[in-house]
């Protein structure tokens, strides 16, 4: 395998982690892990209170590192809860 560039290496990262939502979801497994719950994030979860989907998703991304997916579910699961 050759080398491959952030941009390639992100797209890949992304992929993966597009499959393990699917099997996720798949085998009804919850989702994120408690670390990684957007709930247990103040400046986050402040965010989400107020309504700022789109601001908690970026928030959220910077913090955890995950991908957009995977970021909008989590804040998604979190503003339900309000």
């Amino acid at each position: 395998m050759e080398p491959m560039d952030d941009a390639a290496l992100a797209q890949r990262l992304n992929t993966i982690e597009s499959k393990l939502d699917a099997i996720m979801t798949y085998l009804n497994l919850t989702h994120p892990l408690p670390e990684t719950d957007p709930r247990r994030m103040p400046e986050v979860l402040e965010l989400v209170q107020a309504g700022k989907k789109i601001q908690a998703i970026k928030a959220y991304r910077q913090r955890t590192g995950f991908g957009l997916k995977r970021a909008k579910d989590a804040i998604d699961q979190a503003a339900d809860g309000f």
